[in-house]
């Protein structure tokens, strides 16, 4: 083992980078970037990469879309675009579990996280569920007429001096 695997933080590093050699070569290969359902399950990866990057935005979006149930070990989450170094397909258990990096602590973050995972493993449901799938994340924004009154007021001429 190598000596900085002892610490915390740096075994945490170490354990996403690890993910970094096998998420290009799928990229690259003719399951990724050629498919439709490649290019979808590129673009949710980075996303949760984006959004578990910072732990409360995650937590609020769970909270936001009615986050409900826990994980069954299936392993469809954990064979999203390629197959995790860290998951035991005998054991059906994440080798580093405690170590797990955010990506894979936090999943399910957005409705769209169980439809990527509903890509990989038609056969089996989740047993993740959100409540509000379909709450929009910001506030629609209501037509000019429809909004009472609550224009901005006319600006005052501009004095020509």
């Amino acid at each position: 083992m190598r000596w900085f695997l002892k610490f915390g933080p740096l075994r945490r590093a170490w354990l996403n980078l690890e993910r970094f050699p096998p998420f290009f070569r799928v990229v690259f290969s003719r399951d990724g970037l050629v498919s439709a359902e490649g290019r979808q399950l590129i673009f949710g990866k980075c996303r949760r990469i984006l959004i578990s990057s910072v732990p409360p935005l995650a937590r609020l979006l769970q909270k936001h879309y009615g986050i409900e149930g826990s994980c069954d070990s299936c392993g469809a989450s954990c064979n999203l675009l390629f197959q995790c170094p860290h998951w035991d397909t005998k054991t059906r258990l994440c080798s580093v579990y405690d170590d797990r990096p955010n990506i894979c602590r936090l999943f399910p973050i957005t409705p769209a996280d169980i439809r990527d995972r509903d890509l990989v493993n038609r056969k089996v449901g989740c047993n993740f569920a959100f409540t509000q799938p379909d709450r929009p994340l910001l506030p629609v924004p209501l037509p000019l007429a429809e909004r009472r009154g609550r224009a901005m007021p006319a600006l005052p001429p501009r004095s020509s001096s």
